[in-house]
C-alpha cells in the first residue's frame, strides 16, 4: 500500500472519530400507552337513573426512549382518538349512553367520561362488573435520526365496578282526623321506614287533593322528622282547615318524604296518596287558629269555635296543654268565661303561649273543653276538641358559595351567602365572622343582613389581611349568625364552617438581568432591572445577591427608596467570577424585601437570575478547533511524506 493511500486512510479515520466527538447518535424511540378505569362514585339506586362519571387514566410504558427529544417520548406514550363504550353485562341495569369519543390522552392525564344508566326497579343490592370497551391509536415507534415512524390500532376491555344500594322507604301505616266541614283542626299521619337504611334529616310534607281542604296556611305543610331507623314508626300531626262546602267523605291527601341517605345526599321517597275520614260529632267546633309562637319563645293564640249544637249557658272554655310541651299563660292551663252561646254562634278567645327553648318545631296539641249548662239546668261537659298550634322551628342557616380570596401579606375579602332553610324568618341579622387563626385579621368583624325570610339569601362580605409571615394553607372560617327571636331576644346560630386557602404571597417584584456574560477569573458590575409587578407602591425595596461558586461579591446589596406599580430600576452589584469557572449559564440568587405603605414588612421568594461564563471564541467553539487541528495535523503529514517520495 502507498504512503498516499495510508495517508487518506489515517485522514478518515480522524474524521470519523470527529463525528463521534460530536455527540451524533442514531437510536429508536419505543413505548406505548396503558389505559385504565375507575370511578369515583358508583353507588346507584334501585329504579333510578343515574350518571356514572368513567375516569380514563393513562399510566404509559417506555422500552426505549431519547435522551435529546423528550417530545418522542411523548408521541409514543400518547393515546389518540380513544373511544369507549360502557356494557351492562349482567348487571342488573341498562346503558342508555353509546359510543364516546374522548380524543387523545397523554401520559400522566385522564379524562372523564359520562354514561346514563337506568337501574332497575327490583335490583337486588350487590356489586357489579360493567365491562368497558376501549379503542385508540397510538405511535409504537419512532426512528430519532431519519423521523420514520409506525402506529397501531388497539382494543381493550377494561371493567369498572357499580354498587346497588338500598335505601329508606317509607309506607302510611294509619291517619287519624279531628276536623270536619267549615271547620278548623288536625290531621295526623303514621308512617314506617319499610326500608333497609336510616334515613337522616327526613321531612315529611302533606298536601291536600282536594280543593275544598287545606292544609297550614298555603295547602301544603313540612314536618321535620329528624333521623329514623328502619321498622321505626312515627306520627306527624298538621293543621288543616275545610270550607263549608266541604262533605263528610273520606277527603284525599298526598304524603311525600324527603331524607339525606347514608352519604348526606338529599333523597325523596315516592308520594303516597292516602284517605283520612273526619270526625263530625263534635258539639263545639274549632273553626280557626292563628299563632305566632316560635321555638324557644312566646307569641298568641288566637282560637275561634263555633256551637253546633243547641244554646248554652254559663259557658267556660278551658285551654290544656296536651302533653305539657306548651305553657298557656304561663302555666299548664288556662280558662275564659264565655256566658251563654247561642247556637251557631263563633266565639275567638286570645292566649299567650310559651314555646321553652327546648322545643322543636313542629305541631303541639292544645286541648279546648267546653263546660255548659244546659236550658235544664243541668251542667255538661262536651268532648274536648284538639287544637294544632304550629310552633315554627327556629332558622336553620347555611353559607352558600364561599369564595375566600387571600394571599400571604395581601389584603383580601371573604364572601358567601347565607341561606335561611328553615321555616322561621330570621329578623334584623348579623353575620360575625371569626378565624382560629391569628394570621388572619378581619377589618370588621361584623355584617349586617337585615331580615331574611324564609328561602331566602343575604350575602355577606369581609375584608381581611394575612400577615407576611403566614405560611400558605387551607384555613378554617366560623360564620355565625345572630338574630331576633320571636320575642325580641337575641339569638345566634350555631358556628357555619368555611374553609379556604391562603395561597403564597404574589411575586410583586420581577428581575431581569442585563448583558449578564462574563469571563473566567474576571471582575464585572451586574446590572440587574427590578419592577414593581403588583399594584401597590412598594418602599425601601432592598435587594441583595446569594453567591455561591464560582463567583463572589464584594458588594452583593443594593436600594431603592420606592417603587410605583409598574415602575422599573436598574440595580448594580459587583460580581466576581473564579479562576477555576468553566464555560456555562449559571442561575445567581436574589433576595428581596421590601414595606407597604401601611408599615407592612415583606420578604420576597428567592428569585434567580442567569449569568454566563464564557472566553471569546473563533467560529466553531472548541470542539471545532479541535477538529481542524486534527485535520491540518493529518494534512500537513501526508504531504510531508509524499514530499519525501518524491
Amino acid at each position: 500500500m502507498s504512503r498516499l493511500a495510508t495517508g487518506a486512510k489515517l485522514l478518515t479515520v480522524v474524521v470519523i472519530c470527529s463525528l463521534l466527538v460530536s455527540g451524533v447518535v442514531v437510536g429508536f424511540v419505543r413505548g406505548e400507552p396503558e389505559l385504565s378505569a375507575s370511578l369515583a362514585e358508583n353507588r346507584v339506586v334501585a329504579g333510578e337513573e343515574a350518571t356514572l362519571a368513567v375516569t380514563l387514566t393513562n399510566a404509559g410504558e417506555l422500552e426505549t426512549m431519547s435522551t435529546t427529544n423528550p417530545e418522542l417520548n411523548r408521541r409514543v406514550l400518547t393515546a389518540t382518538g380513544v373511544s369507549t363504550r360502557l356494557r351492562a353485562a349482567d348487571a342488573p341495569l341498562s346503558v342508555t349512553t353509546g359510543r364516546q369519543s374522548v380524543g387523545s390522552i397523554a401520559d400522566g392525564g385522564e379524562r372523564a367520561v359520562p354514561f346514563t344508566v337506568s337501574v332497575d326497579e327490583d335490583a337486588s343490592p350487590g356489586t357489579y362488573r360493567l365491562p368497558l370497551r376501549v379503542a385508540y391509536t397510538h405511535t409504537s415507534e419512532i426512528d430519532e435520526g431519519g423521523g420514520f415512524s409506525r402506529s397501531q390500532t388497539v382494543e381493550r376491555t377494561l371493567s369498572v365496578t357499580v354498587r346497588v344500594v338500598e335505601q329508606a322507604r317509607f309506607a302510611v301505616v294509619d291517619t287519624e282526623a279531628d276536623v270536619g266541614p267549615a271547620s278548623v283542626g288536625t290531621v295526623s299521619v303514621t308512617l314506617e321506614n319499610v326500608g333497609s337504611e336510616a334515613a337522616n334529616e327526613t321531612a315529611i310534607s302533606l298536601d291536600s287533593l282536594d280543593p275544598d281542604v287545606r292544609v297550614g296556611s298555603s295547602g301544603t305543610s313540612s314536618q321535620y322528622a329528624g333521623e329514623w331507623a328502619p321498622g321505626q314508626r312515627q306520627t306527624l300531626t298538621y293543621v288543616v282547615a275545610a270550607t263549608e262546602t266541604a262533605t263528610n267523605a273520606t277527603y284525599p291527601f298526598r304524603v311525600t318524604t324527603a331524607f339525606d341517605d347514608d352519604r348526606g345526599v338529599r333523597q325523596t321517597d315516592a308520594s303516597s296518596v292516602v284517605g283520612v275520614e273526619p270526625q263530625t260529632d263534635r258539639r263545639f267546633v274549632v273553626t280557626d287558629v292563628e299563632s305566632d309562637v316560635a321555638a324557644g319563645g312566646s307569641g298568641t293564640l288566637a282560637v275561634t269555635l263555633r256551637n253546633d249544637g243547641s244554646q248554652t249557658n254559663e259557658a267556660t272554655l278551658a285551654l290544656r296543654s296536651a302533653g305539657g310541651a306548651l305553657a298557656v299563660d304561663g302555666g299548664d292551663a288556662s280558662t275564659r268565661f264565655v256566658g251563654d252561646w247561642p247556637s251557631e254562634a263563633e266565639r275567638t278567645f286570645t292566649f299567650d303561649v310559651t314555646a321553652p327553648p327546648s322545643t322543636e318545631g313542629g305541631t303541639y296539641t292544645l286541648d279546648a273543653a267546653v263546660d255548659y249548662r244546659t236550658d235544664r239546668g243541668a251542667d255538661a261537659s262536651a268532648r274536648p276538641a284538639s287544637i294544632g298550634v304550629a310552633v315554627a322551628p327556629e332558622p336553620d342557616f347555611a353559607v352558600r358559595d364561599p369564595d375566600v380570596s387571600l394571599a400571604v401579606g395581601e389584603e383580601g375579602q371573604v364572601r358567601g351567602t347565607v341561606v335561611n332553610r328553615g321555616p322561621t324568618p330570621a329578623r334584623n341579622a348579623v353575620a360575625v365572622v371569626s378565624s382560629p387563626s391569628p394570621n388572619v385579621r378581619f377589618a370588621e368583624t361584623t355584617y349586617a343582613l337585615g331580615d331574611i325570610e324564609t328561602g331566602a339569601t343575604a350575602d355577606f362580605t369581609f375584608d381581611a389581611a394575612v400577615v407576611p409571615t403566614a405560611e400558605a394553607g387551607p384555613r378554617p372560617l366560623d360564620v355565625t349568625v345572630r338574630y331576633e327571636g320571636p320575642s325580641g331576644d337575641a339569638r345566634e346560630s350555631a358556628p357555619l364552617r368555611v374553609r379556604g386557602d391562603v395561597v403564597p404571597q404574589p411575586d410583586r417584584l420581577a428581575f431581569e438581568a442585563v448583558n449578564a456574560s462574563y469571563g473566567i477569573d474576571t471582575s464585572n458590575r451586574l446590572s440587574v432591572r427590578v419592577t414593581n409587578a403588583g399594584d401597590a407602591r412598594l418602599e425601601d425595596v432592598r435587594v441583595s445577591l446569594a453567591t455561591a461558586p464560582p463567583f463572589t461579591s464584594e458588594s452583593p446589596s443594593a436600594f431603592v427608596s420606592a417603587l410605583d406599580p409598574g415602575e422599573t430600576a436598574t440595580l448594580g452589584f459587583e460580581l466576581s467570577v473564579s479562576e477555576d469557572a468553566v464555560e456555562s449559564t449559571h442561575a445567581v440568587a436574589l433576595n428581596a424585601t421590601a414595606e407597604t405603605t401601611n408599615g407592612d414588612m415583606i420578604r420576597m421568594e428567592p428569585s434567580l437570575v442567569a449569568v454566563t461564563i464564557a472566553e471569546p471564541s473563533g467560529p466553531g467553539g472548541d470542539t471545532a478547533l479541535v477538529v481542524g487541528v486534527a485535520v491540518l495535523a493529518a494534512v500537513v503529514i501526508v504531504s510531508g511524506w509524499w514530499w519525501l517520495r518524491q
